[in-house]
């Protein structure tokens, strides 16, 4: 098979997961199970992928070496499960490589199936459960449950406008501790999980398992990148929260 052909849909596969939310062991072990199959080879160092947060590169003993960058990453665990797929089913012989490439062309365009309203409904379920987990009274639900709901909608209204990472987490999460204080003071008790609620839809917790994962596997770099990534993200809701007690509680 043209080696062209395979590094192309590798780099695909590896882009469609890394741009998801998959740590980079799994990207990795997946292009490389792909490469190895697709030309009939072993896996070894003639064979094999790098794989950073930021760009992929795939090599071939032919010595073609093909790189892709990764600008923009989100989380969508359904399409690496899918990608995982497509590889085990092509490894298992029910897919040809033809059918790889196009399910792989198609999954790309392929937009997340879950409707807003739905994502809106879990965020305010996760805050006011997280908030009851901790401690929190009933009557301080609706207060928990609507500042988390702000705190999410300022953010995507945030990011699909402006993209400025750090920003959006930030001002996020001071809308969502404002109304969540403005709540406190009329139907509300206890302020501190009120303001927990209204953090926690934003709180980095796959860039914090992938960093992990990434440091046990060896992959110091991405895992150093991603543990930052995640620690700038938790400084940033903490500042939003913070700014909110300076201004209107302390």
């Amino acid at each position: 098979m043209d080696q062209d052909r395979i590094i192309e849909t590798c780099l695909l596969a590896g882009k469609i997961m890394l741009q998801s939310g998959a740590e980079t062991t799994r990207v990795e072990d997946t292009m490389e199970r792909l490469i190895t199959k697709a030309a009939g080879l072993p896996r070894s160092q003639q064979n094999y992928t790098y794989v950073t947060v930021n760009g992929i590169f795939a090599k071939m003993d032919s010595g073609q070496t093909s790189f892709v960058r990764i600008d923009h990453r989100d989380h969508n665990l359904d399409k690496v499960s899918k990608v995982n797929q497509i590889s085990r089913s092509y490894a298992e012989g029910k897919m040809n490589w033809q059918e790889v490439t196009l399910a792989l062309e198609a999954l790309e365009k392929e937009e997340m199936s879950i409707p807003l309203y739905l994502k809106l409904l879990c965020t305010s379920a996760l805050s006011g459960s997280i908030m009851l987990i901790l401690g929190g009274a009933f009557i301080d639900l609706p207060a928990a449950m609507l500042a988390g709901l702000v705190s999410y909608i300022v953010y995507l209204l945030l990011w699909n406008f402006v993209q400025v990472p750090f920003l959006s987490e930030y001002i996020g999460t001071f809308a969502g501790g404002l109304v969540g204080f403005a709540l406190s003071l009329l139907i509300g008790e206890n302020l501190h999980l009120i303001m927990i609620g209204a953090v926690v839809p934003l709180v980095p917790g796959i860039a914090i398992t992938n960093a992990i994962r990434d440091l046990l596997a060896k992959h110091y770099i991405s895992g150093s990148i991603r543990a930052l990534e995640g620690i700038l993200i938790a400084a940033s809701l903490g500042a939003g929260i913070t700014t909110v007690y300076y201004l209107f509680i302390i």
